[in-house]
């Protein structure tokens, strides 16, 4: 995965996380900001509902006692100003519950036991009843299919906020109301709703800017890494336009700077290497003929005489000495014998086999030719073939007196001789010439094959 995707994916996922965490903050405090609020207003209702008249709540209760520890069938008559009283707790317990939220509200004696009780089911329909039948004397709310004396069963969930009814330091009850805890969730929920939205734009924002952000660097990075692409396959000319002073900037001004010192130094080294392969063919090869000069030919035919002699190879010397090049220098000047070695080098190079035997000049008029891989008969065949090509042809030259144009035949002589097994380099050299010698002393332009002596 490239820098331009890992970056993008880093930089919005830490975005979403930090607009995550913020979101569940914002949601944690929005929920003990509303559930102090619940708390503070529950609290309120509750003593709200205690602040009823003691003394209607005193003689219900009582009221209440009696039925209890008395005459359970509720047979006994019960005062207008009782039911009046009644009446009063009832109207304020449906306060109560008419507020937002509340599930039930409940009047307690002194004792702990339920005296009047109202949930959000029954509300409405005690309150009609109580304003329907006034003051008309009948059987206590308290037998009312829905009234606190009825089975009040297990509590409804919630929050519950209890407030005493005092005179004094004496308390006669207690007033409690049972508040929905669907309230606060709805509450949470509102104000979820209302900063989901702005998270998602902070989120989406954000993002945007990642992505913005992310293209500030790597389209950068992207540029210099392919020129440094293109600085690897050889293209040592490339640079990088920089446009900041930043750390990329920077980057980028190094980068130059290490492709320009590059570029000098392969131009150095290029020069050197010039300089190098011109000395090497200075030392190596004869300025005149433009073969290999005599010390540098012996080292490559030591090498191979070891070669053959490791693998059991036979490797073949011929040496070739120009006929009468005196009479050459003597008649025609020192300029018209180069012309003839020149020539001769040609023909030697042409006659040979190309990239398998080498040539050097070993002397003044004379060369080697040395054959790898060559016996005895190819040795004498490729001599022969020498020998013609030099003196097949005359030879073409002004003459350094007389200003004209003259041909001369030129002729050599040619001495053979192969190592089959273990002999020094010595010992070769001196077999060829020998050989060389025998056909100087035969007559000249012609080839003389001599073998090592065992």
């Amino acid at each position: 995965m490239s820098l331009k995707i890992k970056l993008p994916l880093v930089v919005s996922l830490l975005v979403l996380l930090s607009v995550a965490g913020v979101g569940y903050f914002l949601i944690r405090y929005e929920q003990k900001v509303l559930g102090e609020e619940l708390t503070r207003r529950g609290e309120l209702l509750a003593k709200q509902l205690a602040g009823v008249d003691r003394v209607a709540f005193n003689l219900i209760a009582r009221d209440a006692e009696h039925l209890r520890f008395g005459d359970s069938t509720l047979s006994f008559k019960r005062s207008s100003s009782s039911f009046e009283k009644e009446r009063v707790l009832s109207a304020a317990l449906t306060e109560a519950v008419a507020s937002s939220g509340v599930l039930q509200a409940v009047f307690f004696d002194w004792d702990g036991f339920p005296v009047l009780y109202l949930d959000t089911g029954t509300a409405m329909k005690l309150r009609e009843e109580i304003d329907e039948e006034g003051g008309v004397e009948r059987t206590s709310l308290f037998q009312h299919p829905d009234s606190i004396l009825s089975v009040l069963g297990e509590p409804a969930d919630g929050f519950t906020f209890t407030s005493p009814l005092l005179i004094g330091p004496d308390t006669l009850g207690f007033a409690q109301v049972r508040i929905d805890p669907s309230v606060l969730d709805r509450a949470i929920r509102d104000a979820l709703m209302k900063v989901l939205p702005v998270l998602g734009g902070i989120l989406g924002v954000s993002v945007l800017l990642s992505l913005l952000f992310s293209m500030f660097f790597t389209v950068p990075v992207s540029r210099l890494k392919k020129h440094a692409l293109e600085l690897a396959k050889g293209d040592l000319s490339v640079r990088v336009k920089v446009r900041s002073r930043d750390e990329l900037g920077l980057l980028g001004r190094v980068f130059n700077k290490m492709a320009h010192n590059l570029q000098r130094t392969y131009g150095e080294i290029q020069e050197k290497l010039v300089e190098i392969r011109r000395l090497f063919k200075m030392a190596t090869e004869d300025g005149l003929t433009g073969l290999y000069v005599k010390r540098y030919f012996l080292e490559l035919l030591a090498g191979e005489l070891r070669r053959s002699i490791r693998y059991e190879r036979p490797l073949s010397l011929l040496m070739c000495d120009i006929d009468h090049f005196k009479r050459i220098n003597d008649t025609y000047g020192h300029p018209a014998g180069d012309v003839v070695l020149r020539s001769i080098a040609r023909r030697l190079s042409v006659a040979t086999r190309e990239g398998i035997d080498l040539i050097g000049r070993y002397g003044g008029e004379e060369f080697a030719v040395m054959l790898p891989e060559t016996d005895e008969e190819t040795a004498w065949v490729i001599a022969e073939r020498v020998r013609k090509a030099v003196g097949s042809e005359p030879i073409s030259m002004e003459s350094m007196e007389g200003g004209g144009e003259n041909q001369i035949t030129v002729t050599i002589s040619v001495g053979v001789t192969t190592a089959r097994e273990a002999t020094s380099l010595d010992r070769l050299i001196a077999t060829a010439d020998r050989a060389l010698y025998l056909a100087k002393e035969n007559g000249r332009n012609r080839s003389t094959v001599l073998a090592l002596e065992r």
